[in-house]
């Protein structure tokens, strides 16, 4: 493997004629540093410490592309994996094919926070007025730490990792309200050979901390048809959004800007597969199994007790968990 350069850089971008620092604006950006990739589905982690300082992130810009990476993940958090600069991570199990001067390990070594998300060449975010996602000493998430799934390696040596990074747009005034992040994951499915199937994932909610769901993620291979989320109150189902998860993966917005999750809640998604391949698929890390994800992208007021928010996550799915195992009732489906 071969490693130079540095992987990351903090720029200032925007200052105000005021002397206020308040008006100050930032660039994060984490990049990828050069990389021999030793072959498809490789999963790298690069960190960037933020040493002083607390932040506000309400925006993202990428840059990568599809052919290149298959998916990005930004996380923030108090203690990385590795003392390096790079290393395999998560999808990434230790093997002879990855031998060499890397480590292998996880994104964190305390609890990662989930703070934008990409793939399928999906476009820059920026989150509503007054939401961020606090990063800095004073919130312990002192680290940002890009995670990049690679999909071909022959492309990636060819010179396509040179132009991998993301750039977190971010400002030292506290914004009022927090943002976070809920996912619903499928932990195992399975689907026959030129078979149609709903994979569905069903979660009550139990948090204290009310969600204010403001954009949306949908996430699947190959074989997603459509991705959707709804909350469900007293076998109401309020829709939350859905998309074909073959367009850009990026967060969109949520329509219903008075919708709100209560602890009591249950949070049902559903992916709709098409096996159209002549062999079963399973979930898996590589880009040829299969994956079901939807993502909230939520906000909550600033308190004195509520500075950042820990990732929540929904992990269940087929063969145990159907919808109608769960609710009497069952949405109408949007079209698709």
């Amino acid at each position: 493997l071969a490693l130079t350069g540095a992987s990351v850089s903090i720029v200032k971008y925007i200052r105000s004629t005021s002397s206020s620092q308040s008006n100050e604006r930032m660039d994060i950006t984490v990049k990828m540093p050069h990389v021999t990739v030793p072959k498809d589905d490789t999963y790298f982690c690069t960190k960037k410490l933020i040493p002083t300082g607390n932040y506000s992130t309400p925006g993202y810009t990428p840059h990568a592309t599809q052919s290149v990476a298959h998916h990005m993940l930004l996380y923030a958090c108090e203690i990385p994996d590795t003392k390096k600069k790079i290393q395999y991570c998560d999808g990434m199990a230790a093997s002879s094919s990855t031998s060499g001067s890397l480590p292998h390990g996880s994104t964190c070594n305390s609890a990662a926070t989930l703070v934008w998300a990409w793939a399928k060449d999906a476009p820059a975010f920026k989150l509503p007025k007054g939401v961020g996602f606090p990063v800095g000493p004073s919130t312990k998430l002192r680290y940002l730490v890009l995670q990049v799934h690679v999909k071909s390696m022959a492309k990636a040596n060819a010179g396509g990792m040179e132009n991998v990074w993301v750039t977190a747009h971010s400002t030292p005034v506290p914004q009022p309200k927090i943002a976070g992040i809920y996912i619903s994951a499928s932990s195992y499915e399975t689907i026959k050979p030129n078979k149609t199937r709903n994979w569905d994932i069903v979660c009550k909610y139990k948090d204290d901390i009310e969600m204010h769901p403001f954009a949306f993620r949908t996430h699947a291979h190959k074989l997603g048809v459509e991705v959707m989320g709804y909350r469900v109150r007293n076998e109401k189902w309020s829709l939350i959004g859905h998309k074909n998860p073959q367009l850009p993966e990026a967060f969109y917005k949520v329509k219903n800007t008075h919708l709100v999750i209560k602890k009591g809640d249950w949070l049902a998604s559903r992916c709709v597969m098409h096996n159209f391949r002549n062999r079963v698929t399973m979930t898996g890390s590589k880009h040829t199994d299969e994956m079901c994800n939807f993502y909230i992208m939520y906000w909550t007021p600033r308190t004195k007790n509520t500075q950042s928010l820990a990732t929540k996550e929904c992990n269940n799915g087929y063969p145990w968990v159907h919808w109608r195992n769960y609710f009497t009732t069952l949405p109408k489906l949007p079209k698709y």
